[in-house]
């Protein structure tokens, strides 16, 4: 079918709720079913009786006869004729309907008023005869009313007032006649219920519609959150004012502009708490929402309130009031969130409690969630179109099992974890669960395109088993010990078994749960994530033959019984077939990557600038990044031993974990060695912007190093040995120095000194990066070959 979505593009021009609710259906209707969608808008003025009186006449007078349906939300748009026109009803004028006794105006037009053509217009309309006929009459003398109008007396066209408000009625009762709609909706039970809305004897629907943004994310709960137009409706003053008696330091950010914007800041003054954002753009509204600890939304009488939907869909609680519309029909208190009396002090209780319930906002939130999860284009167009026919696509859904959570990503599996599956989760439905240390609490959280991360504390049985094998080995074997005592963490066992049920493919991240496949049907498309070959990284580091024996063991299963493996390199391909005799079909090579687009080349001039901020510029400054990981602590020990003694005047810097592991084992850091430890990504890129070049002496390990990538990204020139660029398809002087680690020192001083050189592999490694390694190309191989299993 040819389908048009008709409505009012309001002049001067915003972009409101009618908006996004127009863009949303169009687009899923072409997107994602058979049928044409065409959004016919025309501009409409609504600033004085003339102006209202001209946008219906345009639309009274638009001919879509070539379109099968034709969909309107709201005046004056409905006015159009068509055989087959259905109604999603938004509101209708509201000033001259249901907020009309706010004006203090009259409801009757006072009978000196009621003379010449204001007499026949209200005789007509007062028949009560809603046919063609009146209306194209009522039209008629209406026109002729306009060029006589200075005869009569400027009451009779004031805006709002009984007048215009009597022709609007009638206007709108014409166009929602049951003989012109096919079908009615509307888009809430509060819209459905108000007064004049629906002919008496009309059939009306609710169907709740999503927001026009695809994908929410839920990542923390850092500061409160409104995104609305400014304007007195809204009642942005009465949270302003419940800030002077929030007792807790914390942000409430304010999104949106308006006509109240002036006097809000006004009100807002002296309170450093509360920041003005502004328009924002669609990404950082959704980052928005997904870091606020709870959604503040009270506006009056509100038609639907998109922004309790968003809140919710971000896994948010909402603060909402008693009188605020919509919203009531999916707050419930202590449920999914608070509805208050529009009281300042009020409204500050609730913020209190929550801020000092955290626990409760996040159960809450998830609450929130389940209530508008159902929510979607697919059951609002099946429904406006009557087409039952409409199947939604089903996202296949991929369970990840890993020992440590994805966010924020830091280290390197971590940014391999986060960055292949929230690109994957744009056509899958992905969720990653992870167990975590005793220590750390439970999460559920949606983040970038939907991906879900689910976090599960291990159990203190478990803990306390791992402490004690720890404790006699003198090693961490946090991640080894999930092979013999996972089983002891009964919660998240029992998250697994739940979770596997509805996945349609399991993917193991290293093979240390995969002891839990016993829990999983056999009819599941089951991956190993080789990022390495932990038996090779680990033979070194554990004294204990019988651990060494089990990792390979549960390795080797892992390979024999998985139907697919993740190889980072052809390298590491070739090393799985060599140790468990692989299958090479069996084996698909899913490089390691950068985001580029985060991790920009550094000029020149940021790195001076930012060198003259920290008092270095006559320091030379060698960057090595490396978490807490065997293989970096040897390199770590090597540039301490080898490298700091002999450039005593150089300055290393030092990401990462590896500075806990190397102060636990070997105490003090030198002088010149200066050790950040774990920073977050926005920090991390700020310190490589000190850096001259970058260091990378590994000795041992499997896998592809993530940090090389990095360096190369954001145009960092690299010194590494042999095993530092493993799996990396790197030329020798090109895109890096590779060379043994007695060389270093060498080629050190001379990358420093030649400045063609360093420009060469700035400008090489760079291209590589983005040609070869980007996190999009490599998520796209993935996604072809699941799809072609």
């Amino acid at each position: 079918m040819k389908i048009a979505i008709v409505a009012p593009s309001p002049v001067p021009f915003n972009i409101g709720g009618a908006e996004k609710l127009w863009w949303g259906l169009q687009n899923y209707i072409n997107e994602h079913t058979t049928h044409q969608c065409e959004l016919f808008k025309i501009p409409t003025r609504e600033h004085n009786f003339w102006d209202l009186i001209d946008s219906y006449y345009l639309f009274y007078k638009l001919d879509l006869s070539y379109f099968d349906v034709v969909i309107s939300t709201k005046y004056p748009a409905w006015m159009v004729k068509h055989k087959n026109h259905t109604v999603y009803l938004q509101h209708h004028l509201r000033g001259l309907f249901d907020t009309y006794h706010f004006c203090n105006e009259s409801m009757v037009v006072p009978q000196n008023l009621r003379v010449g053509l204001v007499k026949n217009i209200l005789e007509i309309i007062d028949a009560d005869d809603l046919s063609e006929d009146n209306t194209n009459n009522i039209f008629k003398i209406l026109n002729q009313l306009k060029i006589e109008q200075q005869n009569y007396d400027n009451e009779t066209f004031k805006f709002p007032g009984p007048f215009i408000r009597k022709i609007i009625h009638y206007f709108d009762a014409y166009a929602l006649a049951s003989d012109r709609i096919y079908k009615y909706f509307a888009i809430s039970e509060n819209v459905k219920l108000r007064k004049d809305y629906f002919p008496q004897s009309a059939e009306v629907s609710v169907v709740y519609h999503p927001s026009k943004i695809e994908k929410f994310e839920c990542n923390d709960y850092d500061y409160l959150f409104t995104a609305s137009r400014l304007d007195s409706s809204k009642r942005i003053n009465l949270l302003v004012e419940a800030m002077k008696y929030v007792q807790y330091d914390i942000k409430f950010k304010i999104a949106g502009t308006g006509p109240e914007e002036k006097r809000l800041k006004e009100l807002a003054k002296g309170d450093a708490r509360i920041e003005f954002i502004g328009y924002t753009s669609e990404e950082d509204l959704v980052n928005l929402y997904s870091n606020a600890l709870m959604i503040l939304y009270i506006p009056f009488d509100e038609d639907y309130g998109l922004i309790t939907i968003e809140g919710m869909m971000s896994h948010k609680p909402i603060l909402t009031a008693i009188d605020s519309g919509g919203s009531l029909e999916f707050v419930n208190n202590y449920d999914t969130g608070f509805a208050v009396e529009p009281n300042p002090l009020k409204i500050a209780e609730k913020i209190n409690y929550i801020i000092e319930n955290r626990e409760e906002a996040i159960k809450m939130g998830n609450l929130a969630y389940r209530k508008v999860e159902d929510i979607n284009w697919n059951n609002v167009a099946s429904q406006l179109l009557n087409d039952k026919q409409l199947i939604p696509k089903v996202k296949k859904k991929v369970l990840v099992l890993s020992t440590y959570s994805c966010y924020p990503p830091r280290g390197g599996g971590q940014h391999r974890l986060y960055n292949i599956y929230s690109l994957l989760a744009k056509d899958f439905d992905v969720t990653i669960c992870s167990i975590i240390e005793a220590n750390k609490p439970y999460q559920d959280l949606i983040l970038k395109n939907g991906l879900k991360q689910i976090c599960v504390p291990q159990s203190r049985e478990h803990a306390e088993a791992q402490w004690e094998v720890e404790h006699k080995l003198k090693r961490n074997l946090y991640d080894v010990c999930m092979i013999d005592f996972v089983k002891k963490s009964e919660k998240y066992v029992h998250k697994v078994k739940n979770l596997s049920k509805d996945a349609d493919i399991i993917i193991f991240s290293h093979p240390y749960l995969y002891n839990l496949e016993k829990y999983i049907k056999n009819n599941k498309l089951m991956i190993y994530d080789a990022i390495d070959i932990e038996y090779q990284q680990k033979i070194n580091y554990i004294d204990d033959q019988n651990y060494v024996k089990k990792i390979k063991n549960i390795e080797k299963k892992a390979c024999s019984k998985s139907n697919l493996i993740f190889a980072t390199s052809q390298e590491e391909k070739k090393n799985l077939i060599e140790v468990y005799s692989v299958n090479p079909k069996k084996v698909f090579v899913t490089p390691n990557g950068v985001d580029t687009s985060e991790i920009h080349t550094i000029k020149d001039e940021e790195k001076e600038e930012q060198k003259q901020l920290v008092d270095m510029s006559d320091r030379v400054t060698i960057l090595f990044v490396g978490s807490w990981h065997p293989p970096n602590l040897e390199a770590l020990k090597f540039i301490v031993d080898k490298l700091s003694k002999k450039f005593e005047k150089y300055k290393f810097l030092v990401i990462g974990s590896v500075k806990d592991y190397y102060l636990a084992e070997y105490g003090n850091l030198p002088n010149n060695i200066l050790a950040f430890g774990v920073v977050d990504e926005e920090e991390k890129y700020e310190i490589y912007k000190l850096a001259d070049i970058a260091i990378n002496p590994m000795f041992s390990g499997s896998g592809t190093n993530l940090k090389m990538l990095d360096y190369m990204s954001a145009g960092i020139p690299v010194i590494s040995t042999p095993i530092g660029a493993r799996g990396l398809n790197i030329e020798n002087e090109k895109h890096a120095i590779i060379c043994s680690a007695d060389e270093i020192p060498e080629k050190m001083v001379e990358l420093i000194n030649d400045k063609d050189l360093h420009t060469k592999l700035r400008i090489n490694a760079r291209v590589l990066a983005e040609d070869n390694y980007s996190w999009e190309t490599i998520a796209k191989s993935i996604k072809e070959k699941l799809n072609e299993m």
